[in-house]
């Protein structure tokens, strides 16, 4: 018997390469797609927050007679202070065992930031985190100036949970003119604007240095709760004329897409989102709607909840 061997046709180096370029972009192309997709996907997901956030704060004001207060205060009698607005809505958002293990710690001790701190400072809630900001899903180590101990200040380090949304003060969070504000008291009655024309809760990222924007804790940049767990959309810079953040200016600062990575973290002062183009908000009758930075304009009017003002909000 005689063997007879073909040779069998292969690729030559010119055929691979033209190959690969055209996997090469076949990729290129298909890339921008899968991030859009997935870029829809977090901003659904976001929104979906947002909602569950409004129904839970409708059911906290069916039974409380109020909204939450943005934080409780530190005062005579007060069992829980600094505590802040999502750990007070925790119930009704099926977060039962966090409530109840603040509560716990709260009777343990009246001050959550001890070396040794409560359990909720440092867990994360997904309920609370927006899947664009991939910093949110996990607790940080945060290098901070307890200014709150006496005599002096104490520097202190605590592993903390941060917060992707934040309420809406009004137009100035020390007057307290929005919905979620300081000591609370805020009825459905008491938003004579129409609560389809008022903010509840807005996207905020944490700014870079994580010193604001903690899910479990906080009193804010001027005792109101500004920055930490809501915001004024005209707020000024709390820190001009002292050694933080002089060269943000005075304010207020504006709802826009800011500028990112460039010192100082100005950013942390109003309203935004990793999103593309604008933000998502709850209002204070549940709905939920994005809004472009274009409607920056009108944010001082959808921020009051009786100023009077007639405001269409853009779709």
């Amino acid at each position: 018997m005689i063997a007879v061997f073909r040779r069998r046709p292969g690729f030559g180096l010119v055929e691979l390469l033209v190959t690969l370029s055209i996997c090469a972009l076949l990729i290129s192309l298909l890339l921008p797609a899968v991030q859009k997709v997935r870029a829809a996907a977090s901003r659904a997901a976001c929104k979906n927050n947002l909602r569950q956030i409004g129904l839970a704060v409708h059911n906290y004001e069916s039974a409380m007679g109020q909204f939450p207060p943005a934080y409780r205060k530190r005062h005579a009698g007060e069992s829980e202070p600094y505590l802040q607005w999502p750990l007070l809505i925790a119930s009704y958002l099926e977060l039962d065992p966090q409530q109840r293990d603040a509560a716990e710690d709260f009777r343990r001790s009246k001050d959550p930031f001890l070396p040794t701190p409560h359990r909720g400072v440092a867990q994360p809630l997904r309920a609370f985190t927006c899947p664009s900001d991939p910093r949110v899903a996990t607790a940080w180590e945060v290098r901070f100036l307890y200014t709150l101990a006496r005599p002096r200040p104490v520097p202190m380090t605590q592993r903390v949970a941060l917060n992707s949304y934040l309420g809406s003060a009004g137009e100035l969070s020390k007057k307290r003119d929005g919905a979620i504000v300081a000591d609370g008291g805020v009825k459905v009655l008491g938003i004579t604007d129409g609560t389809s024309n008022t903010l509840a809760f807005g996207e905020r990222p944490p700014p870079t240095d994580l010193l604001h924007g903690w899910l479990y804790i906080g009193w804010g940049t001027n005792g109101y709760g500004a920055h930490d767990s809501v915001i004024g959309v005209n707020d000024p810079n709390p820190f001009l004329g002292r050694s933080a953040d002089p060269t943000c200016g005075p304010g207020p600062f504006p709802f826009q897409h800011p500028q990112l990575n460039a010192p100082p973290d100005c950013a942390m002062y109003q309203f935004w989102s990793l999103h593309s183009g604008g933000a998502n908000f709850v209002f204070c009758d549940g709905s939920v709607r994005f809004l472009s930075y274009s409607a920056n304009p009108i944010m001082p009017a959808l921020a009051t909840r009786a100023g009077g003002e007639v405001v269409a909000v853009p779709d």
